[in-house]
């Protein structure tokens, strides 16, 4: 993963917030955890071949991280 590959999932979230209404928008904190959350996914799936084009292909994955990392937080 390289610099150009951080800026794009920090750009997927950033637009994925702003489907959000305002009352459901991530924090910055869920933000960013999301954006680890992306990235990480990303990473351990290289090891089976799998792209950004691949995740494009099946599900919004930016604007699902968003709502894991809410999930999680609502749970607490």
């Amino acid at each position: 993963m390289n610099q150009n590959d951080l800026n794009e999932i920090a750009s997927r979230i950033a637009f994925a917030a702003m489907e959000f209404t305002p009352d459901h928008r991530p924090t910055p904190a869920q933000a960013a955890d999301a954006a680890a959350l992306l990235r990480d996914m990303i990473q351990a799936s290289e090891r089976h071949g799998v792209t950004f084009e691949d995740f494009d292909a099946v599900a919004h994955f930016a604007r699902q991280a968003i709502q894991l990392v809410q999930s999680r937080d609502e749970s607490r």
